[in-house]
């Protein structure tokens, strides 16, 4: 019973340590989209985090320095390809587009 329950730990501490390691990997590859891509800077960036949902699967928000009441939702679609999900753009996304 000492094994299985031994198992069952390591299989609880691996799969919590994965998913950690999978929301760090989206936190730095949004980063660097939006610092090398967007041109943003590290500074107009306050908070980056990953979390687990439904649709999409790892949402990844996005506090910018000069919109503190706002989170922006960004998915990577398991493609390393960034999309923006909620409707209301970031002031310099906003400015690319038009």
């Amino acid at each position: 019973m000492t094994y299985s329950a031994l198992i069952i730990i390591l299989l609880i501490i691996g799969g919590y340590s994965a998913l950690q390691f999978k929301y760090k990997s989206l936190e730095k590859s949004l980063e660097t989209y939006l610092i090398n891509v967007q041109g943003y800077s590290e500074q107009d960036l306050v908070i980056i985090k990953a979390k687990f949902g439904s649709m999409p699967k790892f949402p990844v928000y996005v506090t910018f320095s000069d919109d503190l009441d706002t989170e922006y939702i960004f998915t990577d679609r398991d493609a390393s390809d960034w999309k923006q999900l909620d409707p209301k753009q970031p002031q310099r996304l906003k400015a690319d587009n038009q």
